[in-house]
């Protein structure tokens, strides 16, 4: 399959810099989970006790989001951009040099306001104001193949200066230093690369230049007619079902090694070209589609019809089944969902959400959308906790329900567009 694009050398240069910034924004919170054991001795935590701290970031997820949403629309997201990464970067750097359990508290509270609040939604409207609105699912499908590229680049460099270190506490502490550095200079390479709203809007058509420049300054009033719209809902629920999916993914690397047997060495290399090789080439591809045919909830449609069909067939696998066909399913289930990502923050323009309504959109969004972090970590581990190998039956019949929802979800959402046509003209 050729796919050709016609972005600039700029746009692609933009994309890779804030995939980076989007990779260190989620580096530092959920440094835990790249190194658990250093995280938990460096602040005397207990188990419970990180559990809270990345409790307190998810919280960003549902009341920060929406507020950054609305700050981003009213005034200069590019600042706030700036501003939630380099204030991100900082408190890094800070609680590299201050490594105990209460200022990692308040640290945490920081990340949220300046990851969620601040930067996350101001990234979506800048992605989506990079390119014109024919070409969001190309866009947006780069921006998370280019933020599993910064994933990659930050994690790998923060293994090997971790690994140069004999004391885990100062390699940590260096990490976290590392981390806040790369921030920093992510935020002096993208003052330069992002375009001013001004600049950004002057590259759309006359019509969506005219609904932004004549329109009023949002207020909350906005807020609640965003959150009233069917769109947001739909593209919310896009976001919910194929977050689930990737969320989901991680308990392969367990299935693999206790349900199946595979080592864990073996079992981490699947893990590595699940999470980086396959996002990087299959994101695009997710765009790419949605953009041919007109619609990136097609593209959400079919994935998650696939993603049934694959889980309904891991549940039936026979005893016995050859490692080689187990592999080639969970290959086909990162395919799907990372396509599938590669899509789903376009849907608000395929439901025709104003522009001038981008951050805010994305903030409800993401408050919908990432809301599994809250509670499916901890309902699959106590499943897993409860009942042992069984539970990774009960784990894929969820996510089978979950993209039943998805899929009734995008049948709603072509009947949304059908209606919208009908008001404005325009055949679908």
């Amino acid at each position: 399959m050729s796919i050709n694009i016609n972005f600039g050398p700029r746009v692609y240069l933009t994309l890779f810099f804030a995939g980076m910034a989007y990779a260190i924004t989620y580096a530092v919170p959920f440094v835990q989970y790249v190194f658990y054991d250093a995280v938990r001795n460096a602040l005397g935590a207990t188990n419970a006790q990180l559990g809270y701290l990345i409790a307190i970031f998810g919280v960003g997820n549902i009341l920060g989001a929406p507020i950054g949403g609305i700050l981003s629309d009213k005034y200069n997201h590019k600042t706030i951009y700036i501003c939630g990464l380099l204030g991100t970067s900082i408190l890094s750097i800070l609680l590299a040099f201050n490594l105990n359990y209460q200022f990692a508290m308040l640290t945490f509270f920081g990340f949220a306001i300046f990851g969620l609040l601040m930067l996350f939604p101001a990234h979506i409207k800048i992605v989506r104001l990079l390119v014109s609105e024919k070409d969001q699912g190309k866009v947006f499908g780069w921006a998370e193949s280019f933020a599993g590229m910064g994933s990659v680049i930050i994690n790998a460099g923060a293994m090997w200066i971790f690994a140069r270190y004999v004391n885990e506490v100062y390699g940590l502490k260096y990490v976290l230093v590392f981390f806040g550095m790369c921030g920093i200079l992510c935020s002096a390479f993208l003052y330069f690369l992002i375009d001013s709203p001004a600049k950004a809007l002057s590259r759309r058509n006359e019509s969506e230049q005219d609904a932004v420049v004549k329109k009023a300054p949002i207020t909350a009033k906005d807020f609640f007619i965003v959150l009233s719209c069917p769109g947001t809902w739909f593209a919310g629920i896009a976001v919910f079902s194929t977050y689930t999916l990737y969320c989901s993914l991680s308990y392969f690397t367990p299935y693999f090694t206790s349900v199946l047997g595979v080592s864990v060495v073996f079992s981490g290399w699947l893990a590595i070209l699940r999470t980086y090789g396959i996002r990087f080439f299959f994101s695009p591809v997710g765009g790419y589609l949605g953009d041919k045919f007109n619609s990136v909830t097609k593209v959400l449609f079919v994935s998650w019809a696939c993603a049934i069909i694959i889980l309904v067939t891991i549940l039936f696998l026979p005893e016995g089944t050859p490692l080689a066909i187990a592999i080639s399913l969970m290959i086909l289930m990162s395919v799907v969902t990372f396509t599938a990502r590669g899509a789903m923050f376009a849907v608000p323009s395929e439901v025709k959400i104003p522009i001038k309504y981008a951050a805010i959109t994305a903030g409800i969004v993401c408050a919908i959308g990432y809301s599994p972090d809250l509670f499916i970590f901890i309902l699959f581990g106590n499943w897993i906790d409860t009942y042992g190998n069984d539970a990774y039956a009960m784990i894929f019949i969820y996510n089978i329900v979950v993209c039943g929802i998805g899929i009734v979800s995008a049948l709603l959402t072509f009947r949304y567009k059908k209606v919208l046509a009908q008001k404005v003209g325009v055949p679908q």
